[in-house]
């Protein structure tokens, strides 16, 4: 993630940004499912975490968030990482995974 978008986040945040990452590729490996992005703000467009390059985009452009965009963004993001949001999102997709075993 780039310095700039660290700041704005603040260093707790984007470190869980990059666990987040990290899940999806653990979810890859484990279930053999593929999942390349990390939904962050689901109303209106909507603006997700790529798994593969770490930078925050436009869904629908598949375009990185310029620096005014992420400042403008920035609250309502955080807001739905601290709240459990974006956690509860990745759990609704996972439960639709059957498991090993299964």
């Amino acid at each position: 993630m780039e310095r700039e978008f660290r700041r704005i986040l603040g260093e707790d945040l984007a470190n869980y940004l990059e666990l987040m990452r990290a899940k999806l590729a653990f979810a890859e490996e484990l279930y053999g499912i593929k999942m390349n992005y990390v939904p962050l703000i689901t109303d209106g467009e909507i603006v997700v975490l790529d798994k593969n390059d770490g930078k925050i985009k436009w869904l629908k452009m598949k375009r990185p968030l310029t620096l005014d965009e992420f400042k403008s963004l920035a609250d309502k993001i955080k807001e739905n990482l601290e709240s459990g949001f974006v956690e509860m999102l990745l759990a609704m997709n996972m439960e639709c995974v059957n498991g090993p075993g299964e």
